[in-house]
């Protein structure tokens, strides 16, 4: 059947819809599967997608949301690895990967909110890439912290000059979100967006 264009406009490829009334449908994903043992033919659901009101155009459905949220600020992380890579990669080189990666946690927890901490750790993306890191660090794990932070602090004002700090306060406005069991990158701020772009890098990790 014809549907009107303002139904049309969001219906893609492998998407159907259903009408409710003349102002109302509900659009969805879905499939076609032969009913076992004859030539009938059933449509299978795939994702409801939502409905189109010729008024509001398409009201997307609300996600079911199943076990829990987390989230973890991952802008810092994602700026140093775009420019400090070949170190954070050396490291655990030199070190060994376990040393190596508590120094770096250290280090880079440091260079985004000045100090590094367990609370700190627990809350940022670090906590993916260097997993299982037990705060306080030794006395020498940590003197090692910290002259890799100062090395990582100077290749940042290095790239962005007297814009090191804007940039690393957009990178706390950076997260990524734990839902329906995998990690999905929330909404980059316009604002952030537009330094990205500036400096020809991405927030993502």
């Amino acid at each position: 059947m014809p549907y009107p264009p303002w139904v049309m406009k969001h219906k893609q490829k492998g998407m159907y819809v259903n009408k409710v009334n003349d102002s109302t449908y509900r659009i969805y994903r879905g499939h076609s599967e032969r009913v076992k043992g004859t030539k009938k033919v059933k449509r299978i659901v795939d994702e409801y997608i939502g409905t189109i009101t010729e008024k509001d155009g398409l009201i997307p459905t609300k996600p079911k949301i199943k076990g829990e949220v987390r989230t973890l600020r991952s802008g810092g992380y994602a700026i140093l690895w775009r420019f400090c890579r070949a170190n954070l990669q050396r490291i655990p080189q030199l070190m060994g990967d376990d040393a190596g990666a508590a120094v770096l946690a250290s280090a880079i927890l440091q260079v985004i909110y000045g100090e590094a901490s367990s609370f700190l750790y627990s809350c940022d993306w670090v906590s993916m890439a260097y997993p299982d890191v037990t705060f306080p660090l030794t006395p020498l794990l940590e003197a090692e912290a910290r002259r890799v932070a100062t090395a990582l602090r100077s290749t940042l004002t290095a790239v962005f000059g007297e814009q090191a700090s804007l940039v690393m306060h957009a990178a706390a406005f950076i997260t990524r979100v734990w839902v329906n069991g995998q990690w999905v990158n929330a909404v980059v701020p316009q604002a952030c967006r537009e330094l990205a772009k500036t400096y020809d890098f991405r927030w993502e990790v």
